[in-house]
């Protein structure tokens, strides 16, 4: 077994871990930092916005001049039928100033990989994590594996756990998740006739939840539904026709699709607020959804990723320099971020009073609370 020794290790290279880097190497390039991705950024990834509020993080960690010669497809604005079965426009429904962007996610999550690699970073991709445990002397050691190569010793001294909502380093160290409700997703994309759809995201509010759509930068729709995994289950809305019935009682969204094709069965994920406990210890901290998973009704997915993997950086830069508080800062601006989050939504979902009798809108509006189910089994988690 081969060993590597390094200052960091971030597990997961998606923008939080990959901000992470970029931070830690533009304020110290002597750190050597490692980022250990489990694919190869081939395959399809969800979140396909970005807030123009994600613009300042990433000039801050100096990747704007790349991100924009990608020429991603601007976003004209969100037209939401929330609260009303009318359709407006409103360029601030996800907190967005101006124009965002339509991504390809895979392309976007490898730009700022490689561009860590530019600044000194190691990435490891396809590679899995397969364990850590610490020495007496509380100093890390981490086994890797990548498919074609024999498993990898790390021993860093310090540990970001990057590994997305599931948070698997932190979980290891008893870590716990603290899980809010029961939010799933279930998508489909579609063929369209670009020159028949506007360029704006459109999101619809229903009685089993609601629906978010947007044109790809490859000219495919994606139709996203979000509802409560527990009654999605009861509708039951598990296949392609079972989707398609429920999409059909929309008004706005099935209009942009109704000539379209369907690529494909629904692709369910979940898409639950939940923070961590705690969101760090000894020599270890987590990022982004690792730390927190906001509702995606914010918009805000990835520019927080950007905003979360910078803040750490902070805080293990402090840590090298002998200042361990920097960690329980990083902490607190976790937990008020999560909860200002949650305050806001709340807001927002109590704007749409319709479907009174609908337990997704009630459970928003607090009237019914479920203290007997348990939100993690009842995902399979």
């Amino acid at each position: 077994m081969s060993l590597t020794t390094c200052d960091v290790v971030i597990l997961g290279g998606g923008p939080a871990g990959t901000a992470t880097a970029l931070s830690l190497l533009q304020h110290n390039p002597a750190l050597t930092v490692l980022i250990v991705e489990s694919s190869g950024y081939t395959g399809p990834r969800f979140g396909e916005t970005l807030s123009p509020d994600a613009r300042p993080f990433l000039e801050q960690i100096k990747a704007m001049p790349t991100f924009s010669k990608a020429r991603n497809r601007p976003v004209n604005g969100v037209n939401a039928a929330w609260g009303s079965s009318e359709l407006q426009t409103n360029e601030s429904f996800f907190d967005l100033q101006g124009r965002g962007w339509h991504l390809d996610r895979a392309a976007f999550d490898a730009m700022l990989a490689y561009a860590a690699v530019d600044r000194g970073a190691m990435l490891y991709l396809n590679t899995r994590f397969l364990g850590c445990w610490q020495e007496p002397d509380q100093s890390w050691q981490l086994i890797i594996r990548t498919e074609k190569s024999a498993p990898t010793l790390l021993k860093p001294r310090f540990v970001v756990d990057a590994t997305g909502r599931l948070a698997w380093f932190a979980r290891q160290q008893g870590a716990h998740r603290v899980v809010h409700d029961q939010l799933t997703s279930m998508s489909v994309m579609f063929n369209v006739d670009v020159d028949c759809v506007d360029n704006y995201a459109v999101v619809e509010t229903s009685e089993l939840g609601w629906w978010y759509s947007v044109l790809l930068p490859n000219q495919q729709m994606i139709v996203t539904c979000f509802g409560d995994g527990d009654l999605m289950r009861q509708e039951p809305l598990k296949t392609l026709d079972d989707w398609l019935v429920q999409a059909r009682k929309t008004s706005h969204t099935w209009g942009r699709v109704q000539k379209g094709e369907a690529l494909g069965d629904p692709s369910t994920c979940i898409a639950y607020a939940q923070c961590l406990r705690p969101v760090f210890g000894p020599d270890w901290l987590a990022v982004g959804d690792s730390a927190a998973t906001h509702d995606p009704l914010s918009g805000r997915g990835i520019a927080t990723a950007l905003q979360s993997g910078i803040s750490a950086s902070y805080a293990i830069l402090d840590w090298f320099k002998g200042q361990p508080g920097g960690l329980e800062e990083y902490a607190d601006f976790c937990e008020q971020q999560f909860e200002q989050s949650r305050a806001a939504l709340a807001e927002m979902y109590a704007l749409e009073t319709r479907w009174p009798d609908s337990y997704f809108w009630q459970r928003r509006r607090g009237i019914l609370v479920d203290h007997n189910v348990q939100w993690l089994g009842d995902l399979g988690l």
